[in-house]
């Protein structure tokens, strides 16, 4: 008699693995965003709201491969009669265009294109950590949630440096995220490693070293006896405090600034600023619209909340909440900016918390609607989720393509017509000195890097008649006047009698006037 035991044993042939449909699409909505972003890169640079910082990074990555490619030595081209060296942060992504340049030429998009290689960084990045601390659902969405965000569309091939500072946050991210949950040494140094380097592309970004400290409290506080996390704190701090002081001397020299630590510009808030409403409206605005893309918002809400019922173990957590509170704090820090419309780039640091919290605000909805609706249908509900957040990111590509850039581009396109390249210019703003008791930068940058032109900006408050001369004494032939109705009073009769009008708005679009006797 054979016993059961003693039988071979029946082959049971290997489960299949279930195809990861999420997943792939995933991939595809990340692959159809590059694609698009692709083709954004070879817009022009006219996009609303991002035309003048735009105007001034791609002024610098010309003057590189103009004038030499010293990464140390930042040039503008509203610095009078002088280089034009300027106080700013350490300028990684023009200067990589520079070098671009001087191999393919002068093309915008290969700026651009830079953009758009850091913004792919920036997303590994955020996958390596999205699928360290949510489960696989949940991270595969919260990668669609970024990928589709309007700040990926309008940030991942503008000619700026936040796709730059946005990669290195989230290498940063990352690096602690796995020294946390791995506690080895080498991702603690990977970690201070990446906040310097975030520094040194925008010192806004070191408030990431608050959303550590918060996430350490959260997630290991016993770690925070250890003497190498506040040596690590320190060592990132060295190359960014290294380069302000540099680059304060570049102030201090030329008298050129975008307002990082010396002045020309204050980014503070202040408590009337705090007490006021527009400055929570114009906060919420800028992340309603450009992070979340409207329609994340709910999701978001929901995933917060889904998260603090099931707090206890989820990774998740500690890292929203301590994103959340840095956020707070630096959006008051920076106030003065990040409720106006002249700071939306400010809040490209919310992406991957935003992110985050709409992948598990999709899950959540998708559970609560599973056994009503079903699978099938749930389903569907997916695709739109992903319609429906990208529809703000559509907007954003759809206007990216407007060859208009206004009065602005108009006066350098007639700038460019009567001068010649070695000419200085003086171009008039209607920006001030001052604004509501502060220092303003209030450099007008559009028309000499369109027109390729160096010169001086005229802010609104020193329109008179000494102040123009000054600059004609010192080499200026050219007067572009972009707002006609400023010009008013005793700068008007100056310019009769020491200036021939050779372009006006109204038959030319631009006021331009030839300054007599100009050396």
């Amino acid at each position: 008699m054979q016993l059961d035991i003693d039988r071979p044993p029946t082959a049971v042939a290997p489960e299949r693995p279930r195809p990861d449909l999420l997943g792939r699409v995933a991939v595809l909505v990340l692959g159809v965003v590059t694609v698009l972003s692709v083709v954004r890169a070879f817009g022009p640079l006219t996009y609303p709201g991002d035309i003048w910082r735009q105007s001034d990074t791609a002024s610098m990555a010309r003057n590189y491969a103009e004038h030499g490619l010293n990464l140390f030595m930042p040039q503008i081209n509203w610095g009078g009669n002088g280089p034009g060296y300027v106080e700013s942060e350490l300028p990684i992504m023009p200067w990589l265009t520079g070098i671009l340049y001087t191999l393919f030429g002068d093309h915008e998009f290969l700026g651009r294109l830079v953009s758009l290689a850091f913004m792919l960084l920036a997303t590994a990045a955020f996958w390596g950590l999205a699928k360290r601390i949510l489960p696989p659902t949940a991270a595969r969405w919260a990668l669609i949630a970024w990928a589709v965000s309007p700040a990926f569309m309008r940030w991942g091939t503008a000619f700026m440096p936040e796709a730059t500072v946005l990669a290195f946050t989230l290498l940063a991210l990352l690096a602690f995220c796995r020294w946390l949950q791995e506690d080895r040494p080498g991702w603690l140094v990977a970690a201070a490693g990446a906040v310097s380097l975030a520094g040194l592309a925008k010192p806004t970004s070191l408030h990431v070293g608050l959303v550590m400290a918060l996430w350490l409290l959260l997630a290991a506080r016993d770690r925070l006896r250890r003497p190498s996390v506040y040596l690590a704190g320190l060592a990132a701090l060295v190359l960014p405090a290294l380069w302000l002081r540099h680059a304060s001397g570049l102030y201090e020299t030329y008298g050129n600034t975008f307002g990082v630590i010396s002045g020309g510009d204050d980014k503070f808030g202040n408590l009337a600023m705090w007490l006021g409403a527009d400055f929570y409206l114009g906060n919420l605005r800028s992340e309603v619209l450009f992070i979340y893309g409207v329609v994340g918002v709910p999701f978001a809400l929901l995933g917060a909340v889904w998260l603090w019922r099931l707090r206890r173990g989820a990774p998740a957590a500690p890292f929203l909440l301590a994103g959340a509170v840095a956020l707070v704090v630096y959006y008051f820090a920076v106030g003065r900016y990040s409720g106006s419309d002249l700071g939306i780039q400010y809040h490209v640091y919310s992406l991957p918390y935003a992110a985050v919290a709409t992948g598990i605000g999709v899950v959540a909805a998708q559970r609560l609607l599973r056994d009503r609706l079903g699978p099938r249908l749930v389903a569907a509900l997916g695709v739109l989720t992903v319609l429906a957040l990208g529809a703000q990111s559509v907007n954003v590509f759809r206007q990216s393509f407007d060859p208009d850039a206004g009065a602005l581009g108009t006066c350098a396109t007639q700038l460019a017509a009567v001068s010649r390249p070695g000419d200085l210019v003086v171009v008039g703003t209607d920006s001030t000195t001052t604004m509501d008791g502060v220092a303003n930068n209030y450099q007008e940058p559009v028309i000499l890097y369109r027109a390729d032109r160096y010169g001086w900006v005229l802010a609104a408050d020193q329109y008179d008649p000494a102040r123009l001369a000054g600059m004609q004494a010192q080499g200026a032939r050219w007067f572009v006047n972009p707002v006609p109705g400023q010009l008013t009073g005793p700068l008007a009769s100056w310019l009769r009698d020491n200036a021939e009008q050779v372009r006006t708005s109204a038959f030319d679009g631009c006021d331009v006037w030839a300054l007599r006797g100009a050396s």
